[in-house]
């Protein structure tokens, strides 16, 4: 068992176990529910009218019990005894001059205190037995006046405060405390402790509960965490919590955490114990490390729920499970920066995650290297040594990761060695090992884009059999709310989804008055995106998109009972109680449905028998909830909507990450090709007339720095060049406007090798990467030169062809072979970074 772990368990956090006590004490609310609390006797007795207590009335006409499940029966009316006659009051304590027993005859009465139904306990059961005989049993007014045997006044009883009178000679106590003592000894509790505390009377129902036989520290723990759940609308089970009780009495546990080994270790634990007693240790080890002071940040294992961390980057949700164990990190001063950087920047977990996998690449390299704990000490080597050991870097299996696993892992360590760098932890380390911030690895080549929109004829299906979007028929309906419209609801999620683009979130968390009109009469919506931490977004609609929101708005206006928090969203949830009744739907709430919906119409006759196999596509890899966001950018980029606006409208800070969502057709290929065609030059710098989109196909091939129109080259899809790739010096060589980039790449890259050649290189070879570095800047200076020469208009539309080309990936060359038609690559393939 961890510190941490030992630390949780203990009674106290502290060896001052008063103090954490007093410190508990100061967080109880005095006045928490006043109809069903009593602080002084610790008894919660459960008021069936409060929606967040969970025990409801008996339906049986009449029955004043309660059930602990909605719509049941209580437990008498279940074995056939129901409550006919009104509820006996409750005395939860004694009163100064109790009531007599009712029996009396001949000018005679019982001077015993009246228990049950006005009778005392020696009369009513013998009443009770009466009929044991076999002769009827007389009616409790009957009995009264007939019986004979009248009973003395009872000596006090020898419960503490306890003013009742006594009718047990072995024990001196009353009815009530007789029956709680006896229930009590199995649990170990013996007469001296249980005369000593003042307890409740008549407490026996199911639907009470007590804290009273509970340590001090233990019980106020409960109790806090009581109050905490109140506050964020969890519902309080009876049942649930006499369990938890009896499982710490007879286990004599004495922390929350001791509660929950104990339950977690039986052959069939509750599942509602477990999950209170999971909140439950979260709540009571935030306040033990406040209290004690330690913070578990500084610990090799955190607890992401305790501390309270976000999710992930892109939510202000904290975690509710989960840990972070930075022990796989070996070397200690690599461990410790992982941590500092984690604390410092106030990462959310998922970021955390990141953090201790790409340090532990790093820690497993130098843990091999003689001065890898010493980072002081580190070299130029070392650095080497961990730049090999993601260039390398495998999985758990073995296999090798991808590139852009192992490119996005590095980077990842250098932002941590650059921010970092004022960190105690990091401010050592060795500025020859700091060189590996200026390596880099290759990056993955763009893959082609396979296309995720859902196809028209798919969509149409889906409409046609909206109405099966609707919840199961056990679904049961929160109050104020119709079975009609939850599926209302979801139907207009699903619409919204379709016409909209948004992301799933987006959709869910929209407000309740989203649905706005511009001057002119023209809808829009405002909506938040969380990702981007950006809100009150505008987005332009359609009408009819338009009308299914108000529909819906219409429809929801009729909904009374609506928690104030979660009236503000356009889809409120439908929880009647917890944290979830105080927000919108969660995703849960709605894709549940969603994909019950999608099997619902994957099965109709039509669809299965239909020879076009719709069927085949309703899956759920194509079906996804995101890919409705592909089919909005892909009906997007089919309408010919230039690529700033598809940039725009999917909220996107460049157009490069929009083209993820897209599949470019080859007529929006065609006419890119053909308005950048028109800025076409060769190595001179002379300018050559437009071809046509299948002169240009079958003419030229791409090459890392433009085109290629060397009939040799271009027959064996670029891969026979003559001259080696040197394309400066080509007269077949052909550039435009769109590969101005790869050119100043390359000119910086020859720049370079330049330089690096110094006194260790020939003159020739000098002169040979000046005149290559020459010819491109003249081609540079050309293209430019040309560019300037386009008016507005014309370099407006340039430039969105450039960026539209430059997102396309590029083809992988491949030989022509018989009989099969050679599809060339239709964009420049990208120069691979140095290291």
């Amino acid at each position: 068992m961890t510190a941490s772990a030992e630390f949780l368990r203990r009674e106290s956090p502290v060896p001052e176990a008063e103090s954490y006590l007093g410190f508990l004490e100061t967080m109880l609310e005095p006045r928490w529910r006043p109809g069903e609390w009593d602080a002084r006797l610790w008894l919660f007795a459960a008021d069936p009218e409060n929606p967040l207590t969970g025990v409801y009335p008996c339906p049986t006409p009449g029955c004043p019990r309660v059930a602990a499940i909605t719509g049941r029966l209580c437990r008498s009316c279940i074995i056939g005894e129901p409550g006919d006659e009104p509820a006996p009051v409750r005395r939860r304590a004694p009163e100064s001059d109790a009531p007599r027993c009712m029996v009396g005859s001949a000018g005679r009465s019982c001077q015993a205190m009246g228990m049950v139904r006005g009778l005392c306990n020696l009369h009513y059961s013998r009443w009770h037995h009466s009929s044991d005989n076999g002769q009827p049993r007389l009616s409790i007014e009957d009995f009264a006046a007939a019986d004979t045997i009248m009973y003395r006044r009872g000596k006090p009883c020898a419960a503490m405060c306890c003013r009742e009178e006594s009718n047990q000679r072995a024990t001196g106590l009353c009815l009530w405390h007789h029956a709680m003592f006896r229930k009590l000894t199995k649990l170990g509790v013996d007469l001296d402790a249980f005369t000593v505390v003042e307890r409740p009377l008549n407490f026996r129902s199911r639907h009470e509960f007590s804290f009273i036989d509970l340590p001090p520290i233990l019980r106020t723990e409960l109790l806090l965490v009581l109050q905490e759940r109140d506050r964020n609308a969890f519902r309080i089970l009876p049942e649930t919590m006499r369990r938890i009780v009896r499982t710490a009495m007879e286990t004599r546990a004495r922390s929350i955490h001791r509660l929950l080994d104990t339950e977690q270790g039986r052959t069939r634990p509750d599942k509602s114990v477990i999950g209170f007693l999971r909140h439950a240790g979260l709540l009571t080890a935030r306040w033990r490390y406040r209290h004690s002071g330690r913070d578990m940040r500084s610990e090799d294992v955190w607890d992401a729920a305790v501390i309270g961390l976000r999710k992930d980057r892109t939510t202000r949700t904290l975690c509710s499970k989960g840990t972070l164990d930075f022990r796989p990190i070996s070397v200690d001063w690599l461990r410790e920066a992982a941590k500092d950087y984690s604390r410092h920047f106030d990462l959310a977990a998922d970021q955390i995650r990141d953090v201790i996998r790409t340090i532990q690449v790093v820690s497993d390299a130098l843990a091999r290297r003689p001065h890898g704990a010493r980072p002081e000490l580190l070299t130029r080597t070392d650095a080497n040594a961990v730049v090999d050991a993601y260039r390398h870097l495998t999985d758990t299996d073995g296999e090798p990761r991808t590139d852009s696993v192992k490119y996005d892992y590095f980077k990842l360590f250098q932002r941590i060695l650059r921010n970092g760098g004022d960190l105690e932890s990091l401010a050592r380390v060795s500025p020859k090992f700091m060189f590996i911030t200026a390596d880099s690895l290759p990056t993955a080549a763009r893959a082609r884009n396979p296309g995720k929109a859902i196809p028209e004829h798919i969509i149409r299906i889906l409409d046609a059999n909206l109405e099966l979007l609707a919840v199961d028929e056990a679904f049961a309906n929160p109050v104020g709310r119709t079975r009609a419209l939850h599926n209302l609801m979801l139907q207009t999620i699903y619409q919204l989804l379709r016409d909209l683009g948004r992301r799933p979130t987006e959709i869910y968390s929209l407000p309740r008055d989203a649905l706005r009109e511009t001057d002119d009469g023209q809808p829009y919506i405002i909506y938040n995106s969380h990702k981007t931490a950006e809100y009150g977004l505008e987005l332009p609609i359609h009408r009819s998109t338009a009308r299914i929101i108000q529909t819906w708005q219409n429809a929801l206006g009729t909904v009374e009972g609506i928690h104030p928090d979660a009236a503000s969203y356009l889809f409120p949830s439908p929880r009647p109680y917890g944290p979830q009744s105080r927000t919108h739907i969660t995703p849960t709430g709605f894709h549940t449905n969603y994909w019950r919906w999608i099997d619902r119409i994957r099965k109709l006759p039509d669809v299965r028998d239909d020879p076009a196999k719709p069927a085949d596509f309703l899956t759920r890899s194509r079906m996804g909830l995101y890919n409705w966001r592909h089919t909005y950018a892909q009906r997007l980029s089919d309408n010919s909507t230039p690529p700033d606006v598809i940039q725009e409208l999917m909220n996107h800070k460049s157009f490069t990450t929009s083209t993820g969502y897209i599949k470019i057709t080859r007529e929006r290929q065609r006419q890119a090709i053909e308005i950048v065609n028109s800025t076409t030059i060769d190595r001179r710098g002379l300018l050559h007339g437009p071809k046509d989109y299948a002169a240009y196909v079958r003419e030229s091939v791409a090459t890392p720095l433009g085109l290629c129109t060397e009939p040799s080259n271009v027959k064996a899809a670029g891969q026979s060049c003559p001259v080696r790739n040197k394309c400066g010096g080509c007269q077949y060589y052909r550039a435009n406007l769109s590969h101005l980039p790869q050119i100043d790449a390359h000119i910086v890259a020859l720049t370079a090798d330049l330089a690096a050649a110094g006194d260790i290189a020939e003159p020739w070879i000098h002169q040979s990467l000046k005149e290559e570095i020459n010819s491109y800047k003249r081609m540079r200076t050309a293209l430019l030169k040309e560019k300037s020469r386009l008016t507005p208009e014309d370099k407006a539309a340039i430039d969105d062809a450039v960026t539209l080309l430059h997102q396309i990936p590029p083809a992988a060359p491949r030989l022509e072979t018989t009989g099969e038609r050679r599809m060339l690559p239709l964009t420049p393939v990208r120069t691979t970074n140095r290291i």
